[in-house]
């Protein structure tokens, strides 16, 4: 493997800081530049947090960029014996279970939590297990976050980290009051003041690197975002715009009616050559179940990634989109918006769009592919004139200023 010179920069920020933030856009990869970092720093005792769908993507990259190390472990049901050595990969809800075998006795020479947005409720286990007073941190001699997203929603879900970093000393009330609109009476979160966010990058500044797919590859283009106009089969609408007072119920009844089109609409690009892959994504599973139907029913090879597909299973579906044999993969968006490679696909879709702008983000990532560096165009199923299409336009600009604070 032959890391880029943007990459031996991030293993040399990574290898010379105690605790960091690699906050790479996604797809620039920050994987090869954590395992780089690892071995400049000779670490023997390295401990991977992800989520569970990248374990086994964590395992390979292992295998390609630092191959003269033993295979990495994965953690599963049983405790890790007590002094590990080598590498050692673990879900976050792992970590929670196994949380003091981890611990104690055992001093951890790099401790990478890769996704780290997921440590970002303060009150969540998998928080404290990261960053807690007993959390594995304090067991680790260096930490390397890794994330895309470092605050996928406002600021404060970055204060478990710097507090843990010591970058920060106030508590998290005190943090998100100065830094973010807050609601003293319900206790939320509404975004970043701009007048602080000078003050807030400023704090980041020591601890973190981020460089976006336009440093590190100029001539490529961004990722492209289209609206597909369709007419659902069935007359319905969601009730409002205003994204607090829609249920899931009618919600899953939009992207339902919208499903017999979009699969017209795979079925006569395939056949007409205009793209040989395609990936779909959407939030709810049931739509993207009768999506698979319909196209699995003309005669398409399709194969569908959720929370519940097995890993052996997300890792056969993964193969054979990459050999260019599954024609269309379809994926729930976090499902398939983390730790994956989609990139032999250059076009996909979204059928309904996360409320969290960054899920988005992450997930049309996934098709990028810095080595080829064709244009990546995502195309958002809409129905113009509708209340759906008022939301999934609200949500794509969202999605498209979605930007590190």
């Amino acid at each position: 493997m032959n890391p880029r010179p943007y990459q031996l920069a991030g293993r040399d920020f990574l290898a010379g800081r105690k605790r960091a933030l690699l906050a790479d856009q996604m797809r620039v990869g920050k994987t090869p530049q954590a395992i780089l970092a690892a071995d400049a720093v000779g670490a023997k005792r390295v401990l991977v947090l992800c989520p569970a769908i990248g374990r086994y993507q964590w395992r390979e990259e292992w295998a390609a960029w630092s191959p003269n190390r033993p295979v990495a472990a994965i953690l599963e049901r049983e405790p890790p014996p007590a002094r590990f050595e080598g590498v050692l990969i673990a879900s976050y809800n792992r970590a929670v279970q196994h949380q003091d075998a981890l611990c104690e006795g055992q001093t951890w020479d790099v401790f990478i939590p890769d996704e780290a947005h997921f440590a970002k409720n303060p009150e969540a286990q998998r928080t404290r297990v990261v960053y807690g007073k007993d959390g594995i941190g304090w067991h680790a001699d260096r930490i390397w976050a890794l994330t895309g997203t470092p605050a996928p929603n406002h600021a404060g879900e970055m204060w478990p980290m710097l507090r843990a970093y010591g970058v920060v000393k106030c508590g998290y009330e005190d943090f998100v009051r100065y830094f973010c609109y807050y609601d003293e009476r319900e206790r939320r979160v509404f975004g970043n003041k701009r007048a602080h966010l000078d003050e807030l990058r400023a704090l980041f500044a020591p601890i973190v690197l981020r460089r976006m797919r336009k440093d590190v590859a100029p001539d490529m283009p961004e990722i492209s975002y289209n609206f597909l106009s369709v007419e659902p089969y069935a007359n319905v609408d969601l009730p409002s715009e205003d994204l607090d007072q829609i249920d899931a119920e009618d919600r899953i009844a939009v992207a339902h009616a919208k499903v017999p089109q979009l699969a017209l609409e795979i079925d006569e690009c395939i056949r007409g050559q205009e793209y040989q892959q395609t990936v779909v994504f959407g939030y709810h599973v049931e739509p993207l179940h009768a999506l698979g139907e319909l196209l699995t029913a003309a005669d398409l090879d399709v194969s569908i990634i959720y929370g519940g597909t097995p890993d052996a299973q997300r890792q056969r579906i993964i193969a054979a989109h990459k050999a260019g044999v599954c024609q269309v993969v379809i994926a729930q968006i976090m499902a398939g918006g983390m730790a994956i490679d989609l990139s032999a696909a250059s076009h996909g879709y979204f059928l309904e769009l996360d409320y969290v702008p960054g899920n988005n983000a992450q997930a049309a990532s996934r098709l990028v592919n810095l080595q080829l560096q064709e244009p990546v165009t995502m195309d958002v199923v809409t129905w113009p004139g509708s209340m759906d299409d008022k939301v999934q336009r609200t949500l794509l600009r969202k999605t498209q200023a979605a930007v590190f604070a």
